[in-house]
């Protein structure tokens, strides 16, 4: 029978080691994961100080920041001429007032109602269902909540 006690012991010395190395590696992962979190909250912090150092300095820069100024300068001009050009292909412009993207050919805003410039003649819209100004007849888009050519709000066409 002792032989069957000394195996049972056995058994259970190994199941309380494996219970506590199972332990470990679950607190040894929590606490990698509260130290990823830490250098994500330091990593976000250099980022939003050198944004902050960017803006305040964008002109008095020290010496050893003109050339990621420069940089920074140079990418966001390209990003507003590669949203331009993203415009141009799709035909809308951005609404002064409200920021909505409008089709380039109308004369008001469809989120907003503001008036947009330059308007020029629309063009014609084919489609199944076809939505119309009730004051003036113009073709609205779908989703337009006001008229594009005379600013009427469509909830009350």
């Amino acid at each position: 029978m002792s032989f069957f006690d000394e195996l049972g012991k056995k058994i259970s010395n190994a199941g309380q080691a494996a219970i506590q190395k199972t332990q470990e590696m679950a607190s040894i992962a929590k606490l990698n994961g509260s130290i990823s979190d830490e250098e994500k909250r330091i990593n976000n912090a250099y980022t939003e100080i050198g944004k902050l150092y960017a803006s305040l300095h964008a002109e008095d820069y020290e010496e050893g920041f003109a050339q990621l100024i420069t940089g920074i300068k140079d990418a966001e001009t390209k990003i507003a001429n590669f949203k331009k050009q993203i415009q141009e292909i799709k035909g809308v412009v951005r609404c002064e007032k409200c920021g909505a993207e409008v089709a380039s050919n109308v004369a008001f805003c469809s989120s907003c109602g503001a008036p947009m410039a330059k308007p020029e003649e629309a063009e014609p819209v084919t489609a199944e269902e076809v939505l119309t100004c009730s004051q003036c007849g113009t073709v609205l888009d779908p989703g337009a909540r006001f008229c594009t050519s005379c600013g009427k709000p469509v909830d009350t066409l």
